[in-house]
């Protein structure tokens, strides 16, 4: 009785008691995670000290650069990677670099084609690095640059038998607004609207629209409504802007809905240029009002230019001094005939499009192509597949390219499939492909590649022999280098000793003098490849490869003017097209990923280039992998020969 009275109060302290306990295991379980967590952060804050000490460092020993494009460049890197840490500092080297940019801009040669577009190069990453991290920052850089920038039809830059004319202001604007929108789309919401406001048609429209689809869904109600309320077919036709505009959404195509209405992830979108913002609805009533205004078309051409503000430079061929006089505007049935053409050969890529939304339209617009002798929709489709094929890089998208493609490069889109599929394990569709549509020697190609998979994927010592005898029937060292590192790739997890065997042999291909640039990407994929096993050896690599390529820089500066033009005032000059510079970078790119691993290690390789200019890159691109910036990619308008940059994009 006495057991059972007490019964209930012996459960509940025994539940006390097991919580308790529960409870010190947790706090103790917590109190031995914590230190692992509080010690990686330090490590991680050390290390991005001394990362921003050795950005410093290189800011100041960039102000002893001849070149202002290096100084400038140097100072737009630091300003975007100390943003998020010291933002005073980093929009003071900004402010430093469009200071600079603005005396270029008085001292440059116009009738340089290139100076020209490099500075307009630099004016551009400045304006849009800065617009990323502050709208008013990005348009104050804009203005104080563009003060000396030339107006656009005023002044002609001629070389030889062509003319330049320079300025990008309104193209560069509109890239700015397009960047400000990925972090403050209110402030791009509201410029939008106000160039709308005054019958204008920005550029970057699609852009915002599509941040805003993600951002702000009540913005971007508002400003698809009043962008599509002014795209009506006769705005198309007077406006080139409002086409683009209107081709551009066209283009992306609808958004996808379910069965609700309810607009759902497309499928097709990572295979176009950009994501569709347009309900069916909206989109529907688009392309009718662009096709209304594509069948006002009289004939096939020839197109009648139409100037305007921004752009790259154009090239007018002729007589000098016919390029030194003004182009006679258009008219403005000329004008409505250009839109009406552009918009028509746009329709002819988007027939898949109109037959599913606007039967009823597609035969008039197929009919109006033939009329104008324009409909060839073999090689459409094949340019449309092309791009899908180019855009998604599957086996499956090149296979579809190549049954439409032309004769002449069939045999090689269908290799390429038949590799992409070995590459993403499905050999037994490499072989079908490579049987079917191959000839024998694609097709022994394609074998021996099935073949190195299979061994890749079952690799063992007790099949060295058989990997040797096929390693040994290999054409060239650099198949071998690449076979050896896959197979080092897929046993390193199961059997490290084994993948390092297999990094040994790679290296022993490598170690020898570098013959060609691809001499120097195998010595890199090797170096790469021991990173997460011995990254010792990886820097004893690029430490060979680095020696070699300061013996070639050196040679350079000998040549420099006669066999190549690498150098100005005796620096590296960041507008080089030389495969040299290139592999320069590439090397700055490898010790930027092993910095992560040993930054010590990848810092005192770098400083093993001896030219000022190849270091200072290498160290900024270990600077931005330990501080994990993600610098803007793939500006517009990029110039030929930007090989070498002090920040890798």
């Amino acid at each position: 009785m006495l057991i059972k009275k007490f019964l209930p109060f012996l459960i509940l302290l025994s539940a006390v008691s097991v919580a308790v306990a529960q409870d010190a295991t947790s706090q103790t379980a917590l109190a031995q995670a914590t230190p692992d967590t509080q010690q990686q952060q330090e490590e991680k804050a050390k290390l991005e000290k001394k990362a921003v000490a050795l950005l410093e460092q290189v800011v100041t020993e960039s102000q002893g650069m001849k070149l202002p494009e290096n100084r400038i460049r140097v100072q737009i890197a630091a300003g975007d990677m100390l943003w998020d840490k010291t933002p005073a500092r980093a929009r003071s080297l900004l402010a430093d670099a469009g200071a600079l940019l603005g005396q270029m801009l008085l001292d440059v040669d116009r009738t340089d084609r290139d100076e020209v577009q490099m500075v307009n190069q630099l004016r551009q990453e400045l304006v849009l690095t800065a617009g990323r991290h502050g709208a008013e920052l990005g348009y104050q850089l804009l203005r104080s640059t563009q003060q000396q920038q030339t107006p656009v039809n005023t002044t002609v830059a001629t070389r030889g038998n062509r003319a330049f004319m320079f300025d990008q202001t309104n193209n560069l604007e509109q890239n700015l607004l397009a960047t400000i929108a990925t972090t403050d789309p209110k402030f791009a919401y509201q410029k939008a609207v106000e160039s709308l406001d005054k019958g204008e048609f920005p550029t970057s429209l699609n852009r915002i629209l599509t941040q805003l689809q993600t951002k702000d869904a009540e913005l971007f109600k508002k400003l698809s409504d009043k962008t599509l309320s002014r795209l009506a077919s006769d705005s198309l036709l007077s406006s080139r802007e409002a086409t683009s505009v209107a081709v551009n959404l066209l283009m992306s195509g609808p958004r996808a809905t379910n069965t609700a209405g309810v607009a759902t992830t497309d499928a097709n979108a990572g295979a176009r240029a950009t994501n569709p913002v347009l309900n069916e609805s909206a989109y529907h009533d688009l392309m009718d009002n662009a096709i209304t205004a594509a069948m006002s078309v009289t004939s096939a051409g020839p197109m009648v230019n139409n100037p305007r503000g921004g752009g790259g430079a154009r090239v007018y061929r002729g007589p000098q001094q016919q390029q030194q006089q003004q182009q006679t505007p258009p008219t403005d049935e000329q004008t409505r005939q250009n839109n009406a053409r552009t918009i028509l050969f746009s329709l002819q890529a988007m027939l898949p499009q109109i037959d599913q939304y606007l039967p009823e339209r597609a035969s008039s617009v197929r009919q109006k192509l033939t009329d104008l002798g324009i409909n060839n929709n073999q090689m459409i489709n094949f340019g449309n597949q092309m791009r899908v094929a180019m855009q998604q890089g599957t086996s499956d998208s090149l296979e579809t390219a190549a049954k439409t493609a032309p004769p002449q490069v069939q045999s090689r889109l269908y290799q390429q499939a038949a590799q992409k599929a070995i590459d993403e394990g499905n050999t037994d569709k490499a072989i079908q492909i490579a049987t079917d549509h191959l000839d024998e020697s694609g097709r022994n190609s394609i074998m021996q590649a099935v073949d190195f998979k299979k061994l890749t994927t079952n690799a063992s010592p007790e099949k060295l022999g058989e990997i040797k005898l096929k390693l040994a029937a290999l054409p060239s060292d650099s198949d071998r280098v690449k076979y050896l590192t896959d197979l080092a790739t897929a046993t390193e997890k199961d059997n490290p000793k084994l993948a390092l065997k297999f990094l040994d042999d790679a290296r022993n291909l490598v170690t020898k003098r570098a013959t060609s640039y691809k001499d120097f990407e195998d010595q890199i994929k090797v170096a790469d490849a021991y990173s997460s096993l011995q990254s010792k050896t990886s820097f004893e690599i690029l430490d060979m490869g680095i020696g070699q390529l300061n013996e070639l820089l050196n040679a350079a500066t000998v040549l420099n003017g006669f066999e190549v033009d690498m150098f100005k005032e005796g620096e590296l000059s960041l507008r080089s097209d030389s495969d040299l510079v290139g592999m320069v970078a590439r090397y700055g790119q490898e010790l930027s990923a092993l910095a992560k691993v040993d930054f010590e290690g990848a810092r005192m390789t770098a400083d093993k280039f001896l030219l000022p200019e190849p270091r200072m890159n290498a160290r900024l691109n270990i600077v931005q992998s330990i501080l994990g910036t993600q610098p803007m990619a793939n500006f517009n308008n990029r110039q030929r020969g930007n090989n070498f940059q002090f920040l890798m994009r």
